[in-house]
C-alpha cells in the first residue's frame, strides 16, 4: 500500500484524540474500520506507530518521527488549497472557525441576520492551537477563540490579526452538588488541592492544562488530573456523578448534578477573540463577526449565569464585554 496524505490524517487524528474510538467518530469511520486501516498504515511504514493500553494510544518513537514529518506535509497541502482557494472562493462565501461553545447556534443565527447573502461554511474544533494552524493554512477566514493568558496560548502566526470581544472572562468550577464547598458563594482554588481534575475536552493541546496548572502551583499545590480525551457531555457525566470537578465557563449551562461556583480573587481569567487573516477578510465585517458574539453572549449569560443565586453579589466574576 502506498501512503496517501489520507492516510497521514488518519495518523494525526489518532494522536490527536488518543483514542481508536474518538478518532472513528471524529473521521465518520466505524471503530474496526479505523483500527484495520491502521494496521495497514504501520505495514506499509514498516513499524508500530502506537503502544494500545486501558487509556489510549501513545504514540512510539517511531510514531512520534511520522507525526512531526506527517503535520508539516499536511500544514504544507492545507497551506497550499488554502492560499488556492483566494482565487476560486466565492466572496460570499465566509469561512468560520470555532472552539466549541453553547453559543454556536445563536452565534450562526445572528451572524445570518447581519450578513443577509452570505454563505457562512463552519468547522468546529476544541483546540484555539489547531483552529489557528487552519487559519494560518487558509483553509479558514475567521476564527472564534477562548483562550487564556498570552504566555500559554498559541500566539498570532505572521498575517494574522486579534480582536478581543470578551476580557476579562472569569472562569469558574463546576462541582458534583454534594461537594464540600457546594453551598460556599464562591471558592478558594487553594481549597480544591484534594480534588481529583477533570482535563479539557479532547484534542491538540493548547495552553489550558499549563494555565491551570501553573495557578494551582502557585497557590500551593499541582492538580491531579485522572480523566482525559473526553468530549463536553462525558465530563458532564463524570462531574455529576462526582468523579470530579473541571473548570467552566461563565455561559455554562446547568449540569445534572453539579453546581458552579466563581473562584476567589478570580485567579482564571480567559479572552474570548476573533483571529483573522489580515488579507482575506476586511474590519468592517469583522466587526458584524465581533457585534453577532458578543449580542448571543449576553443573551447566554442573562440566561445561563444571572440566574445563579451568587451572581446579584459578586460582579468581579462577572465578564466584561468589549464592543467592537
Amino acid at each position: 500500500m502506498e501512503l496517501e496524505l489520507r492516510h497521514l490524517r488518519v495518523v494525526c487524528r489518532l494522536a490527536d484524540t488518543g483514542s481508536v474510538s474518538k478518532a472513528a467518530a471524529a473521521l465518520g469511520v466505524s471503530q474496526p474500520s479505523l483500527t484495520a486501516q491502521l494496521h495497514r498504515i504501520e505495514d506499509a511504514i514498516g513499524g508500530s506507530l502506537f503502544d494500545r493500553g486501558p487509556y489510549g494510544v501513545v504514540a512510539t518513537p517511531l510514531g512520534k518521527h511520522v507525526l512531526g514529518r506527517a503535520r508539516a506535509m499536511l500544514a504544507d497541502m492545507d497551506d497550499l488549497v488554502g492560499s488556492s482557494r483566494r482565487y476560486t472562493t466565492p466572496s460570499a462565501v465566509l469561512r468560520l472557525g470555532s472552539v466549541r461553545t453553547v453559543m454556536f447556534g445563536g452565534w450562526l443565527s445572528r451572524l445570518e441576520e447581519l450578513l443577509p447573502g452570505r454563505e457562512i461554511t463552519t468547522q468546529v474544533d476544541p483546540s484555539c492551537a489547531v483552529l489557528t494552524e487552519l487559519l494560518a493554512a487558509g483553509v479558514v477566514d475567521v476564527v472564534m477563540l477562548g483562550r487564556c493568558d498570552d504566555a500559554h496560548s498559541p500566539p498570532c502566526p505572521p498575517g494574522i490579526r486579534e480582536q478581543t470581544m470578551v476580557y476579562p472572562e472569569p472562569f469558574a468550577v463546576a462541582l458534583p452538588i454534594d461537594h464540600r464547598l457546594a453551598g460556599e458563594s464562591s471558592v478558594n482554588l487553594a481549597d480544591l488541592a484534594d480534588d481529583i481534575w477533570i482535563c479539557p475536552p479532547a484534542g491538540k493541546e493548547d495552553g489550558d492544562l499549563a494555565f491551570l496548572r501553573d495557578a494551582c502551583e502557585a497557590v500551593g499545590f499541582t492538580p491531579e488530573f485522572r480523566y482525559a480525551n473526553l468530549d463536553t457531555a462525558e465530563i458532564e457525566q463524570l462531574i455529576g456523578a462526582g468523579r470530579g470537578i473541571s473548570l467552566c465557563a461563565p455561559t455554562v449551562r446547568e449540569i445534572p448534578g453539579t453546581v458552579v461556583l466563581p473562584l476567589t480573587g478570580q485567579p482564571l481569567l480567559w479572552r474570548r477573540a476573533l483571529r483573522w487573516r489580515a488579507d482575506h477578510t476586511p474590519q468592517e465585517e469583522i466587526n458584524l463577526i465581533h457585534q453577532a458574539f458578543i449580542d448571543t453572549y449576553a443573551t447566554t449569560i442573562t440566561a445561563h449565569a444571572a440566574p445563579r443565586p451568587w451572581w446579584p453579589t459578586n460582579p468581579a466574576a462577572h465578564p466584561k464585554i468589549l464592543q467592537p
